[in-house]
């Protein structure tokens, strides 16, 4: 395929994917709003979990920020930008996918997995030459690595559909991206194989939900809200880590303790997680202007960590996620 159309391909269905996304925000800022993929979504299921076993779902969460600590320690994760999340947004939308956070999933999958690769590339001692020819060959293989994640990351959900290469080959044909079945299945086993067979149990996306049922957020509409902005949230997550660097080089002392050093730089990922989903949910409930007192520090004391830091991702969610996304203004129309 010529690299013209496949840029034309890629730019339409990106375009559908947008107006979705305009949609969804239309409806946010709307009295009443309902989200498409939140029909199959049962809220007994986190309302069951306020029970005993919710300092083990925090522990298992805290667990995952630590492994997390120790893997930008050992190498750094380089952050997707917004081009290549818009692709793995619009796939993800072809494919049927679009919800329950797998796209931010599938953004984090395909950064750990190119930073393993790029870690092993440089185990030995290399050139400028060769570095520059295996850009160009992680490049052209974009796509099928992008659909690989989308596919890892949608399996991990209760989809009633799992998705098979077959269908991914049906579905991105319609759209003119011709990949074969072998290809397909063989990079989805590749990637699974790089990242150690280990995946995320939850998405950001479950994350966030998990965490406003814990701070006491569980009114429908909330819960809805959290989901969604999440969503964007991670759409934009690239912007978010350029203005939290900027915040930590002025508020040093305001960095999250770890366990293992970091390694800087200027287009690593920073953000953990845990803390992005918490920044989200408080930004949520301060959209809602939700009256529940002290709710930053018992967001911090839950999640183990300093609370100018998640206030500060929760400013920015809400400043510029929230309030200062575009949303087209719907002409009415006059009655005659």
């Amino acid at each position: 395929m010529a690299q013209s159309k496949q840029q034309s391909i890629i730019k339409q269905m990106w375009v559908t994917n947008k107006s979705l996304q305009v949609r969804w925000l239309c409806e946010l800022r709307s009295s009443h709003f309902h989200i498409p993929w939140w029909d199959g979504f049962k809220m007994a299921n986190y309302l069951e979990m306020a029970s005993s076993t919710d300092s083990e779902w925090i522990e298992v969460l805290c667990k995952e920020y630590q492994r997390e600590v120790r893997e930008y320690a050992r190498w750094p994760v380089l952050l997707l930008q917004s081009n290549a999340r818009r692709l793995v947004w619009a796939i993800s939308g072809v494919l049927g996918v679009a919800a329950r956070g797998v796209p931010g999933s599938s953004c984090r999958l395909l950064e750990h997995y190119l930073s393993r690769k790029i870690e092993q590339f440089f185990q030995q001692s290399r050139n400028t030459e060769e570095w520059d020819a295996y850009k160009n060959r992680l490049a052209a293989r974009f796509i099928l690595l992008a659909v690989s994640c989308i596919q890892l990351t949608a399996k991990m959900q209760d989809l009633m559909a799992p998705l098979t290469a077959t269908l991914v080959r049906s579905s991105l044909m319609k759209e003119g991206i011709d990949l074969s079945r072998e290809d397909i299945v063989a990079m989805e086993f590749h990637v699974f194989r790089a990242v150690d067979f280990t995946l995320p149990l939850w998405t950001s996306l479950e994350i966030s939900e998990f965490l406003a049922t814990q701070v006491g957020l569980v009114k429908r509409s909330i819960l809805e809200a959290v989901g969604l902005i999440t969503n964007i949230t991670e759409f934009y997550r690239d912007e978010l880590e350029l203005q939290m660097k900027g915040w930590l080089t002025r508020n040093p002392a305001g960095t999250p303790v770890t366990t293992a050093p970091q390694r800087p730089s200027p287009d690593s990922v920073t953000i953990h997680n845990l803390h992005m989903c918490a920044g989200v949910v408080l930004a949520t409930a301060r959209y809602f202007r939700s009256q529940f007192p002290d709710l930053v520090h018992r967001m911090a004391i839950l999640i183990r960590t300093i609370p100018d830091y998640i206030q500060a991702i929760s400013d920015y969610v809400l400043n510029n996620v929230i309030e200062d996304t575009y949303v087209p203004t719907l002409k009415k129309r006059r009655l005659r």
